[in-house]
């Protein structure tokens, strides 16, 4: 494993354990059920990603998936204002909150990829890039069916 791609890999678990901690204060800070479900759903999720890439450290070696060409998007992150903090924050707030945080780290791989030069490094981080991208969409659809239903 090339120096640059551990480096990477360093940098997404402190980026994954960083979210887990958001989301743990945001639990402190809420009594409604249904954030603190949607809360420890998105630890979950970081949890598994977090597993994903210490695997990845331990064994030293990257072996890209599929890329889904492009995925979908429903904009959320722009169209819809709201979501700026977690502390005092309502279920749509938290869901807006974690899907600017998705798309956030989906462009903070893509910066990356370009500044690497190792093409395994490069790969892994489209393939970050693309795995922040396919949350941020799961979110918007959570968001579009609660807040947006068809009548």
């Amino acid at each position: 494993m090339s120096e640059e791609l551990k480096e990477l890999i360093e940098a997404a678990i402190y980026k994954e354990v960083a979210s887990q901690s958001l989301y743990q204060f945001a639990i402190q800070k809420t009594d409604d059920d249904a954030v603190r479900q949607l809360l420890n759903s998105l630890i979950q999720s970081e949890e598994n990603h977090l597993k994903v890439l210490k695997d990845l450290l331990v064994k030293g070696e990257f072996k890209p998936k599929a890329i889904t060409p492009r995925l979908q998007s429903l904009k959320l992150d722009t169209y819809v204002t709201g979501g700026n903090q977690l502390e005092g924050a309502d279920l749509q707030n938290i869901l807006l909150y974690a899907i600017k945080e998705e798309q956030s780290s989906s462009e903070f791989y893509s910066h990356l990829m370009s500044t690497f030069i190792n093409q395994e490094t490069k790969n892994m981080c489209r393939v970050l890039a693309s795995e922040e991208l396919e949350h941020k969409l799961k979110l918007e659809l959570i968001y579009d069916d609660l807040f947006f239903p068809e009548n």
